[in-house]
């Protein structure tokens, strides 16, 4: 019996080696392949005001020294900061999108001109402004010729539909003035500006939308979901671009929500998609 013991003490040992072995090696390969999948993947930040709310829901401004943080430490990060369209053209064409990261900014907030831009150029960066085209010109949003200016300074300029509505909430027949007619609008204020690029009003979208989205001619959209864009996301989902919501926190937080936005898109490209994987 004490035989029998100590040979199932030695399997027992074994196994328990085997195992510990077994774990290293799978998180040396997690590591790995984590590290190799951030060389690729974007993140694609979701602002909206720059600048004090003043009264307007305050969740969706950050403060203009908040912003110049986040710039600067993307900036002395080596970080290379561009719109949508010039990520879709960089995998496009091959390039290197390491350390490369989209700056989206929503609505078409009258700050978006005067604070946002100014600190872009500063930063040599660009970014995606999507407007909501009933908005151009009423108080406290972007006009005609503030937009224009941002699409001068090589900014692009994308849809957030004519009145941001709700698209999953209203009747499918007004998904053309919506989508279709934000589109040509644009077009049509901005001397033949083609747009290509969207943001689901509250990042909703469901199938019907997303085949909407696509037959009114839209190349890349991006929602309310959380993660990284790599090439297989523009190859196979370029109409469902996740994004990295942005408040006013610190550094620090600001910091965890860019390893946070890189992890979620490395667990849904292997498949896991949990579903409480959402945008914060």
């Amino acid at each position: 019996m004490s035989d029998l013991w100590k040979k199932y003490k030695k399997y027992m040992a074994a196994a328990g080696i085997s195992i510990i072995v077994l774990l290293a090696l799978t998180a040396f390969y997690v590591r790995y392949d984590y590290q190799q999948y951030c060389k690729e993947a974007v993140p694609i930040l979701e602002y909206h005001g720059i600048g004090s709310a003043d009264g307007w829901m305050k969740e969706l401004f950050v403060s203009k020294e908040t912003f110049e943080t986040h710039l600067q430490y993307l900036h002395d990060n080596g970080y290379k900061m561009v719109s949508v369209k010039k990520m879709a053209e960089m995998f496009a064409n091959g390039e290197s999108t390491e350390k490369t990261i989209v700056m989206t900014f929503d609505d078409g907030y009258l700050d978006n001109y005067t604070n946002v831009l100014p600190l872009l150029k500063k930063y040599n960066a660009t970014a995606t402004f999507f407007v909501v085209h009933s908005k151009i010109g009423h108080y406290r949003y972007m006009t005609h010729d503030q937009i224009q200016s941002l699409i001068d300074n090589g900014m692009e300029i994308g849809s957030h539909t004519i009145n941001h509505q709700i698209l999953t909430d209203i009747d499918p027949q007004y998904l053309s003035w919506e989508l279709a007619t934000s589109r040509y609008f644009l077009k049509k204020d901005y001397n033949g500006y083609v747009v290509r690029s969207l943001s689901y009003p509250n990042g909703m979208y469901n199938s019907k939308i997303l085949a909407a989205v696509k037959e009114y001619g839209y190349y890349w959209a991006v929602t309310g979901n959380a993660g990284t864009v790599s090439k297989k996301t523009m190859e196979q989902k370029p109409l469902e671009l996740g994004r990295i919501y942005i408040d006013d926190s610190n550094i620090n937080t600001f910091k965890e929500r860019l390893r946070y936005s890189y992890w979620v898109g490395y667990l849904k490209e292997r498949g896991i998609n949990i579903h409480f994987f959402k945008s914060l």
